[in-house]
Formats: structure tokens, sequence, C-alpha cells
């Protein structure tokens, strides 16, 4: 680092970044501010490497959980009154207000608009156990068919909220690199291939993960 970008350390990025947030890569990097500086920049090339086989799982996820709701209750669903009766409160509220989002930018309500509005996290709340006899007991091998034999939807449920909190965690920008990325990566990858084969051996080989984990800068832990 020349002493340009150690001026930046010192004295720029402890008021914009905080000191709390650069401490954390200060520590990891026994206080090296050019280690720091390094390791920073590559906590974000690591999450956006990341955004491919997230987005991947994320959007699968959804139109596969969004097909099995169609199964069961019809193609407008989120109306029925068979399915409101068993949604959680949490589910409801979050439809609610999706709805809103969608009238308020003045698009057309329908299916497809309020599957791409809803979070991630209302498509991750949907394999909870509450859903387990209406939906899941019939609809789990048709929206995961290559789920392996002898997983169930709790071992599915667990996989897709550790993604979630993975997912979340890069979009709010926190530090990840003291996560088993290589790990997190790999679990990504393996629930994209029980959401769809052909999809996962698509996306993988565009993936820059790998590279990216390879160029974690020395000196940090």
């Amino acid at each position: 680092m020349n002493s340009k970008d150690q001026d930046l350390v010192t004295a720029n990025f402890h008021p914009t970044i905080s000191s709390d947030r650069l401490n954390t890569y200060l520590i990891a990097t026994n206080f090296s501010d050019q280690n720091a500086l390094n390791l920073y920049i590559w906590n974000a090339y690591i999450g956006e490497a990341f955004h491919l086989p997230i987005q991947s799982v994320e959007i699968g996820l959804r139109n596969r959980i969004n097909q099995a709701l169609v199964n069961r209750y019809g193609d407008e669903w989120w109306r029925e009154a068979k399915f409101l009766k068993i949604a959680h409160s949490r589910q409801q509220e979050d439809i609610q207000l999706a709805t809103r989002r969608i009238q308020k930018r003045q698009s057309s309500l329908s299916t497809g608009q309020l599957v791409a509005t809803l979070s991630f996290g209302f498509w991750s709340s949907m394999l909870d156990s509450r859903y387990n006899v209406d939906i899941w007991s019939t609809e789990l091998k048709n929206a995961f068919p290559n789920l392996p034999a002898g997983k169930d939807r709790g071992f599915l449920s667990k996989r897709v909220r550790k993604i979630n909190d993975l997912r979340n965690r890069i979009w709010h920008h926190e530090p990840i690199f003291r996560l088993n990325l290589s790990q997190e990566y790999a679990d990504t990858l393996e629930l994209l291939r029980w959401i769809c084969q052909k999809k996962h051996d698509w996306i993988r080989p565009k993936c820059r993960v790998p590279i990216i984990l390879r160029q974690k800068p020395k000196g940090s832990s």
C-alpha cells in the first residue's frame, strides 16, 4: 500500500465506514492497515461472486414453491381461503405488504408479480413444519426432484435457511471472510441441484466463487 492509501485508511475510512466495521478487518490482519484494506476489498469481491449462485437458488426456490402452492390451491393461491387458513400470520402480512408494494408502483396484481416481490425469507418460511401435512406431504418430491433419499422437509428447510442467512449477510454488506465459504458455496450449489439439475449444470461453470476464494489476501485470519 502506498502512502496515499495509508492516509485513506487512517484518516478517511474510520468516519465513512465506521470504526466498528473497519476494526473487524484490522483485528483479522493483526492491525495491518494494508492487509485490512485488502481484506475489506476481497470481502466485497467474494460477496459479489456469491450473487450468481444465490440468485439462482432464490429464483429457483420461489418458482418451485409457487408451483407447489398452485398445485394445491390454484393459480391465485395467495387469495384462497384454504391457504390463508393454514398460513401463519407472518406469511399473511408478507403477502399484504407485497401486494401494497405492487399496487404502489402501479403494476398489475398477479401471481407472477407477487412471486417476484415476496422475499427469500417468505419462501424459506413456507418450508416450516406447519405446512408439512397440507403441502409438503404431497408436493415435496415434485418441487425438489433431486432431494436425496432419506432427506425430508426439515432437512431441506435447514439448508434453505442457511443459504438465506448467507444471502442476508452479503446483501447487508457484512463481513463474511471468517465463514467456511468453500462449504457455503458447496451447500448453495447442492441446493440448486436439488431444485433443478439442469440449472445447476448451467450455472456452476459460470460461478467465480472458487477463483475469488483462491485470491484471499495473505495475512488475514
